[in-house]
């Protein structure tokens, strides 16, 4: 009786309009408006929007070369082979476990936010719920929808992104109708030099998450076209985002900068001071859903890393396994169950959810450092190996966007204490374990590590 073929990822699933929307989930463009633009704008000040203008053109110069490397390989989980084509299969490893890190990190927090806004909502609103009421349906609904079928997640996760996006834009809009730019802001002299760049290496994050729509591959209608077109799609809108929602929010307060620094939730002042708590419950609702987006997103290329390293061998085989609806089944269940048992474990030892979300953010700011200096390096390194000339866009790229992503990759160590600094601590012992997983695959792997230089599609 003739073998019946294994299951293989669902093929020709995902548009273009979905891989964008799954890569600005993962970037998750509303907490910048909603909350991080505090931190930013405290050396920014007026010049806030200038910030994330520069750091944008930096991103987009990373971007093109991630793109590159999807193209190299459109297959999922496709930065972990490409680096190891480009670069070394150790490489390889490495980077696919930085992703594995850095996505866990997002997974785990994403409905803890979701959660706090939520009930932050809800008490504007007169109601009292406690976050993980809110946090386990998230990550519950997520479980389901990226085991049932790609299409529909994706689908979701985009509209519900677009959701949140559109709400913030109209606090946004509002916000600069009714704000005077004749007399706050003093534009002459506003421009010192070290704050500036302070300020980019603390919001250069805000665009991290892009490259997840590189782990679709042979999904995508379209994977050499539609990838890399979402990816650099994703980082432009980020962009163009970023700076209106600075520029307006800066506005808002009359420009004084140090007080929007000072403000934890800064739409929801704006439109409190107004008397429009309909607006501040807005801004909450809106980040709480960009928050259920990225869940979805980050279970989504998280299952695919996964997947492919388990077809590897560098994790267990069983990850690599594709279910009847011809998603990566074990991996995702997996993921699913560990993000729901893990706001029951919150819940039940009441951990604080801020520290959980500065804890894990440090994996994942650390896991998307780590993917893109990978990248930087292997585009040209590829070019190199097979005699031809470096672009002077890669070129570009590694001069201008490498020196700043070790900066602040340096900035988690030297420049931080207690918990963060433990937790970056953490995770260089979790960078010797994905060096050890990969001297332990070797043995075990059924073809030489080095045939991942050549591979093609592992799908």
């Amino acid at each position: 009786m003739p073998e019946m073929p294994k299951p293989r990822l669902a093929a020709d699933r995902v548009s273009f309009i979905e891989i964008f929307g799954h890569a600005l989930a993962n970037i998750t463009p509303s907490a910048m408006a909603t909350v991080t633009i505090s931190l930013v704008v405290a050396e920014g000040g007026v010049l806030t929007w200038a910030v994330y203008l520069a750091v944008g053109l930096v991103m987009l110069l990373v971007a093109a070369q991630v793109a590159t490397l999807a193209r190299e390989v459109p297959a999922a989980g496709s930065l972990f082979v490409s680096v190891s084509r480009g670069l070394h299969p150790v490489a390889g490893v490495l980077s696919g476990w930085a992703m594995t890190g850095g996505y866990l990190g997002a997974l785990l927090a994403a409905p803890v936010v979701g959660g706090l806004f939520v009930a932050k909502a809800l008490r504007i609103a007169g109601v009292e719920l406690p976050w993980p009421a809110a946090a386990l349906p998230f990550a519950g609904l997520s479980w389901a929808l990226t085991v049932r079928d790609v299409e529909l997640a994706t689908r979701y996760s985009l509209i519900v992104e677009a959701l949140s996006l559109l709400i913030i834009l109209v606090i946004g809009v509002w916000t600069l109708a009714h704000a005077s730019w004749v007399q706050p802001i003093p534009w002459p002299g506003a421009f010192k030099a070290a704050p500036f760049f302070q300020a980019m290496t603390l919001s250069i994050l805000a665009y991290g998450g892009f490259e997840t729509a590189a782990n679709f591959g042979r999904e995508a209608h379209a994977p050499n076209r539609d990838i890399p077109r979402a990816i650099f799609a994703a980082v432009l809108v980020s962009l163009g985002f970023y700076v209106f929602m600075a520029y307006a929010e800066v506005a808002g307060f009359g420009g004084h900068a140090s007080q929007l620094a000072r403000t934890s939730a800064p739409l929801s002042v704006l439109a409190l001071r107004r008397g429009l708590p309909a607006l501040a419950f807005s801004s909450d609702i809106a980040m709480a859903i960009a928050a259920f987006s990225a869940t979805i997103a980050t279970m989504n290329s998280l299952g695919r890393v996964l997947y492919s390293m388990g077809r590897h061998k560098v994790l267990p085989a069983a990850l690599g396994e594709i279910g009847a609806h011809g998603t990566p089944s074990v991996a995702l269940h997996g993921l699913g169950a560990l993000a729901c048992g893990f706001v029951v474990l919150a819940a039940r030892f009441r951990w604080p959810p801020l520290a959980i979300v500065d804890l894990f953010g440090v994996f994942t700011a650390l896991g998307f450092i780590m993917i893109y200096l990978f990248a930087l390096i292997a585009v040209p390194v590829l070019h190199r190996r097979r005699r031809q000339r470096v672009p002077w866009l890669a070129r570009a790229a590694f001069v201008l966007a490498a020196p700043l992503l070790v900066y602040v990759f340096g900035e988690n160590f030297w420049g931080a204490s207690g918990m963060a600094l433990a937790a970056a601590y953490g995770f260089l012992v979790y960078l010797m374990l994905g060096a050890w997983l990969y001297w332990a695959w070797q043995g075990r792997a059924d073809r030489p590590a080095l045939d991942l230089l050549f591979a093609r599609d592992d799908d």
